[in-house]
């Protein structure tokens, strides 16, 4: 048999090459069948290579618009809801602060009347107030009720701790007037007349019953509401977080801020300790009253007692009082600006302390203020600072200022800002004075908690410390001058009346004029001649001004420290009857106006770095204000600025200015001598904080913060399309909405300024109601734009998939045809390759 061994060999070569071929196409056709796609490897296309990636990458592209959209898309359908619900609320608060049923708050006012003959001894008058019992026994020498309403009123104002009401008396009444809204305290009052005595009556009535405003709970209600809005999450992220969904809360518990017109929590600074030799000296204001009929005080200076016996003018208590003192001299003090109302010790001596105490039977005595207590002298300078008010408030900051040098040339402000968690006012004083112990550079100074909510700085070098809550300001007269008191004489005319041709004359030597002169008729009487005589000195312009009181004539100067001289006379006693001279007595003695001007301090304390709070200074009715933005490193930095301001005022202030020693945050006002200064001080927070200072209700942020400033987040939804999505708590409008709520927070408990705080709460409600509308237009259009986009980029995206159909997609019908062409061809490839695997060695050789 003849061998065919290239026949059989080729045979099975050529079956095994057709099975593989026809795998790899029905391995291809596969493919092309699950992807649609003609082909994954681009140089299949060959010239369409470049069309097709183009193509692809621009489908991407716009695929992930899409994705990007949809992903904001839940944070915009959010916003919308919450929007809903503020512009609600908003408008709902709105017509509460305008309703004409929401009455402002009372407080109650109750008024005690005295009736009835005064003169007993032993007659034991009571007011209870608040469950206090407050009483005053008569001595016989009370001139009137008004003395003992005066001094029940005192008892009332003096008690510690302070009541919920404040009393003030007018003649024989007593107005006692509650701090807060509402029906706070019970009043009620009783006399017992001692035996076979005058029958005496006080009454206690309610003038004004006290109320709460009905809108309490709806404002408290809708700061609860709003915080839960501003914190609605998202997710993992806070929808009002601001930039990049912040994960900090962003506002804390509204209901818990402090007060937006100020603070109900203090920080008192005071030296205690002044190192030697010291330059700090006691100083003490007495202020006189007037001494009736058997009525006497006594004043102990050093030891040194002083008795004065009534009928005594305040002015004339005062000189007799200051006379006596100088006079001995009393080691130790000095006396100076006496005036019509009083006088000033002060001690000689730093370190050495004055002590000064008034005994009296006038129910309303003279008394005694210390203006400057005594700080003694010792190897250290101590300085106290007492805190006070409610724990609980977030928010608020406290703060202590340090100038120590060389440590420390320029003022540092350590400042701690509550969280609410804080149990007592301990807590408080002791991370400040942890903050001020590891500062560094270290002070020379060290602080220590020393309990009950006080922490003290001490040093063996001087330093100069202030302490505040918050920004703080306030008004101390360091120097008083001696204002002018206008002369007044009164004269009177005695009589008896009835003749004719009785004879007064009244010559005035200086200023020099007269004589006036007054001829009698048969129907005149002291207050006819008195009128006479007061026409004609009035006519004759010298200066002085006379008038009738009580009867009698009575010659004023018409300049205050300008004295007159005068004297009446009866010139002609014309008979039937004698008549009486007239009586001439100096009712008011003139004082000229002292030698020193009254110099005012105006203390600053507190962190600066706020923009826009508004420091303003009024002096005797002239206004200047400084507008502070953010760069000002200290508070002497804003003392010059408002030192610069006053001394270049237009027409000229009523007083210059000096800042104060480097630390002290204080300016100096000197005004002219004899001319008193009425200086206040103010300061106003601006309604909106702007970024990147962080806001009142969110204690987590600083103003360092930058990568956490609040600010609205940017969202790519197209080419060269950016849209701002995000919402940040820190929005004006949102501000002005919680400061509204914030503002009529504090005005429902606040009668006297009930109106003024509500004005301000409306307007911010107006403004924040604008804002937010605007802000849920905003988001509505990003919405839109959004939907709009989406539509855009898939329309675009099914367009472009068509045009990479049309190159690389396949017809499945075709495909699967040949699928199943290529499966009949492999089965027949296997059967023939199993024919030809069938051959035996033989039969192949052969």
């Amino acid at each position: 048999m003849a061998i065919n061994a290239y026949s059989s060999y080729a045979a099975y070569l050529a079956n095994i090459g057709g099975i593989q071929n026809i795998q790899t196409s029905l391995t291809t056709l596969t493919q092309q069948l699950n992807t649609g796609k003609k082909s994954s490897d681009l140089t299949f296309y060959g010239s369409d290579t470049t069309r097709l990636t183009s193509l692809r990458a621009e489908v991407s592209k716009r695929q992930g618009y899409v994705n990007t959209i949809n992903t904001a898309a839940t944070d915009v359908k959010a916003y919308d809801n919450v929007f809903t619900t503020l512009e609600q609320v908003t408008s709902q608060m709105q017509q509460a602060f305008t309703a004409p049923d929401t009455d402002p708050p009372t407080a109650q006012i109750n008024k005690i009347t005295f009736s009835g003959d005064i003169g007993d001894i032993g007659d034991t008058y009571k007011v209870t107030v608040d469950g206090v019992v407050f009483s005053y026994v008569t001595n016989g020498n009370e001139g009137s009720f008004d003395e003992i309403a005066g001094n029940l009123a005192n008892q009332i104002n003096s008690y510690t701790p302070p009541l919920q009401a404040s009393a003030k008396a007018n003649g024989a009444t007593i107005t006692i007037t509650g701090k807060t809204a509402g029906p706070n305290y019970n009043v009620s009052a009783s006399v017992i007349d001692v035996p076979n005595g005058n029958q005496n009556g006080i009454t206690a009535s309610l003038t004004q019953q006290g109320n709460i405003s009905p809108i309490v709970a709806q404002v408290n209600n809708a700061l609860i509401q709003i915080q839960a809005l501003l914190n609605e999450q998202v997710g993992d992220h806070y929808l009002f977080g601001g930039l990049n969904g912040n994960d900090l809360l962003p506002v804390v518990d509204l209901t818990r801020l402090p007060d937006p017109s100020g603070s109900k929590n203090a920080a008192i600074d005071a030296t205690t300790q002044q190192i030697a030799p010291g330059t700090v000296v006691q100083t003490s204001r007495i202020t006189t009253d007037y001494l009736g009929n058997g009525q006497n005080t006594t004043i102990t200076v050093n030891g040194n007692p002083f008795t004065f016996t009534g009928p005594l003018t305040q002015q004339q208590l005062a000189a007799q009082m200051s006379a006596a003192i100088t006079g001995l001299p009393v080691p130790g003090v000095t006396v100076q600006d006496v005036d019509a109302t009083g006088f000033t010790i002060k001690s000689t001596t730093p370190g050495t302390p004055v002590t000064i105490s008034i005994a009296s039977n006038d129910p309303t005595p003279s008394t005694v203020k210390t203006v400057q207590p005594n700080i003694p002298l010792g190897a250290s300078q101590v300085d106290n600072i007492a805190l006070s008010g409610p724990v609980g408030v977030i928010g608020e900051t406290y703060s202590v200022t340090i100038t120590d040098p060389p440590a420390h040339t320029l003022p540092v402000t350590i400042s701690y800002r509550t969280d609410g968690t804080e149990k007592d006012l301990n807590a408080i004083a002791g991370k400040l004075v942890g903050l001020v112990n590891n500062y560094q550079p270290p002070f020379s100074v060290t602080a220590t908690n020393t309990g009950n909510g006080t922490l003290q700085l001490s040093s063996t070098s001087s330093f100069i410390s202030n302490a505040a809550v918050g920004e703080g300001a306030n008004v101390s007269t360091t120097q008083r001058t001696v204002a002018p008191v206008a002369q007044e004489d009164q004269v009177t005319f005695p009589g008896p009346f009835g003749d004719i041709g009785d004879v007064y004359t009244i010559n005035f030597t200086a200023p020099v004029a007269g004589p006036f002169t007054v001829t009698t008729t048969a129907s005149d009487n002291e207050a006819t001649v008195a009128q006479q005589m007061a026409s004609q000195i009035n006519a004759a312009g010298i200066g002085v001004t006379a008038v009738v009181k009580s009867g009698h004539l009575s010659v004023t100067s018409n300049t205050p420290g300008t004295p007159f001289t005068m004297a009446a006379a009866l010139t002609v006693d014309a008979p039937p009857t004698s008549t009486a001279a007239p009586v001439q007595t100096n009712v008011v003695a003139n004082i000229a106006g002292g030698p020193l001007p009254q110099m005012d301090t105006i203390s600053l304390s507190g962190p600066a770095g706020r923009k826009g709070d508004i420091y303003e200074v009024s002096v005797n009715g002239r206004t200047i204000d400084y507008t502070t933005d953010g760069t000002e490193r200290d508070m002497d930095a804003i003392a010059i600025k408002l030192t610069a301001l006053i001394n270049a005022a237009t027409p000229p202030f009523p007083a210059s200015a000096v800042p104060g020693v480097t630390g002290s945050g204080q300016l100096i006002l000197t005004g002219t001598p004899g001319v008193p200064l009425d200086s206040k001080i103010t300061i106003t927070k601006p309604t909106t904080v702007p970024n990147p200072t962080p806001t009142d209700y969110n204690i987590h942020q600083k103003s360092s913060d930058s990568a956490l400033a609040w600010s609205r987040s940017d969202i790519t939804i197209a080419d060269q399309t950016t849209l701002k999505y995000t919402f940040s708590a820190n929005d004006p409008a949102l501000q002005k909405l919680v400061l509204s709520l914030r503002y009529a927070q504090s005005a429902v408990q606040d009668p006297a300024n009930y109106q003024a705080k509500m004005d301000t709460a409306k307007q911010l409600a107006r403004d924040a109601l604008v804002g937010i509308r605007t802000m849920h237009t905003d988001n509505t259009i990003n919405d839109t734009v959004m939907s709009a986009a989406t539509l855009s980029h898939q329309t675009s995206v099914n367009l472009l998939t068509n045009s990479t159909d049309k190159i690389e997609g396949v017809d499945p019908n075709e495909v699967a045809a040949k699928i199943q062409q290529a499966q009949v061809q492999l089965q027949s490839a296997f059967g023939a390759f199993a024919t030809t695997s069938k051959i035996s060695l033989i039969n192949f050789l052969a």
